[in-house]
């Protein structure tokens, strides 16, 4: 799937805004703080119905006007699709895919796929391990759609749990209430632990490949669910009998709390190099690394698996690489269409495959080079 162009209609800094690119590499260069970020942004809304970035929908509308639409067309295995988004202050979300109004993100996030690199990317290795749950989500989601239906139902039941253990004094039944949600949750982590596992494993594989090539074979990469090395989840009623013990042990402690400390939404996921915490001993420039093998893992995975190539969105990425490391990516990228932002192209002198460079400034945007 290739994406023709993107539209971007009051959308951040853009009054109106009309980019057409090139299946392979598209790099659009300029100073710092002119934009290019946000049409990186605008691409990703149109596949996920959300910003990469922690923001409010309203802060995505230009700051002078009510209302912002994106509009993208991909090519789909040669059919022409449109996608359309329209974004208001009060709130509403309205996204059409060839003129039909869509009822579920799900519907987008299954039309095509996108794989991003940015900088806010670092604190899936640096953050709280909520990232690097979210981060092997996301892979996983994209991989199996069914997958994030599944974290959502059980999303809910922690959330109707967690108001129980709140609200435990004005439920006249709270005790058959709270029984009947823990089991009910214990199912549905039974599931994502089962999944879990199973793919936290394949992206270890793809990612130690890649980590002994843009390492050198320095650096050999593993990755920890829950402190295990193995597929320990594989057995379903096992998890859903471990998952019931510990919720129901932890009941005294969650009751005083107020919240569930125990399932899904508070595991671990470990990454390790040489047998390192990747969040203690390496150094900056070793993390960097590693988010990059991640992202090629997810990549791969996407290609290998699904076998379909994804769209690639990469944010002032080139400035932290070596010339080895940027040689290396961009072989890896050179098959897909991607979307690069830098203040630079001189990463790209070396490169011989087909490349467009645009230039933005002062919110317009112009082919400066293209090979």
């Amino acid at each position: 799937m290739k994406i023709n162009n993107c539209y971007l209609l009051n959308f951040r800094n853009f009054d109106n805004l009309n980019i057409k690119f090139l299946d392979k590499i598209n790099i659009i260069t300029g100073s710092n703080a002119v934009g290019k970020t946000n049409i990186l942004e605008g691409v990703y809304f149109s596949a996920k119905g959300k910003s990469f970035k922690a923001v409010n929908q309203e802060n995505l509308i230009k700051f002078d006007k009510d209302e912002s639409f994106i509009r993208t067309d991909i090519n789909s295995d040669g059919l022409e699709e449109k996608i359309e988004v329209k974004l208001s202050r009060n709130g509403q979300k309205v996204i059409r895919i060839n003129e039909n109004k869509i009822d579920t993100m799900k519907q987008l996030r299954t039309f095509f796929d996108i794989v991003t690199f940015t900088p806010e990317d670092i604190k899936i290795i640096k953050e709280t391990k909520s990232y690097r749950r979210n981060f092997v989500d996301e892979v996983i989601s994209g991989i199996l759609p069914g997958f994030n239906i599944a974290l959502i139902k059980y999303n809910n039941i922690l959330n109707q749990r967690n108001l129980l253990l709140k609200n435990q004094n004005r439920e006249k039944y709270f005790k058959e209430q709270i029984i009947a949600s823990t089991r009910q949750m214990a199912e549905e982590g039974a599931k994502i632990l089962k999944v879990r596992s199973k793919y936290i494993r394949i992206i270890e594989e793809f990612a130690k490949t890649i980590h002994i090539r843009l390492t050198d074979e320095s650096e050999e990469l593993s990755i920890l669910y829950n402190g295990q090395w193995e597929d320990c989840y594989n057995d379903m009623e096992n998890n859903y009998k471990m998952l019931m013990e510990k919720m129901l042990n932890s009941l005294e402690k969650d009751l005083y709390r107020g919240f569930s400390s125990v399932g899904p939404h508070r595991d671990d996921i470990e990454i390790l190099i040489n047998n390192m915490d990747s969040r203690v001993f390496l150094s900056q420039g070793q993390q960097r690394t590693l988010i990059l093998t991640l992202k090629l893992a997810q990549l791969k995975m996407f290609h290998d698996i699904k076998e379909i190539g994804p769209v690639i969105l990469l944010d002032d990425v080139f400035s932290e690489l070596d010339e080895n490391r940027t040689d290396y990516l961009l072989n890896e990228i050179k098959d897909y269409q991607s979307i690069i932002t830098a203040t630079s192209e001189s990463f790209i002198d070396g490169y011989d495959g087909e490349y467009r460079v645009f230039e933005l400034q002062d919110s317009k945007l112009k082919v400066k080079k293209y090979r």
